[in-house]
């Protein structure tokens, strides 16, 4: 069952799906996201011209709108450290994004 372009509206907020990719900052997100599946915010830093601290507050946005999920990173076992949290696209508007962004 495909989500329709109103899954994306963020009825929470009030906001329409497009104000989401209305910046191009949260476009690239939503792009790379569509394209890699998951990442965290350092790989998604790495593929945006935003400085880490902008794409922050950006992902913050995305999730709050129920745009984009997180969950805890996984340990390698290697490094020290709590792994990085990894965002991907909400399940609700995964479809609909990817079909709307190609």
């Amino acid at each position: 069952m495909s989500a329709s372009p109103a899954a994306l509206t963020g009825i929470e907020s009030g906001s329409h799906w497009l104000d989401v990719v209305a910046d191009p900052v949260r476009l690239q997100i939503l792009r790379t996201l569509a394209r890699v599946g998951d990442a965290s915010a350092s790989e998604l830093a790495d593929r945006s011209p935003a400085s880490y601290r902008t794409l922050r507050r950006h992902l913050e946005a995305l999730e709050a709108m129920r745009v984009i999920e997180s969950r805890p990173g996984v340990s390698d076992g290697r490094r020290a450290g709590r792994p990085a949290v990894r965002f991907h696209l909400a399940p609700a508007v995964r479809e609909s994004v990817s079909s709307i962004l190609g």
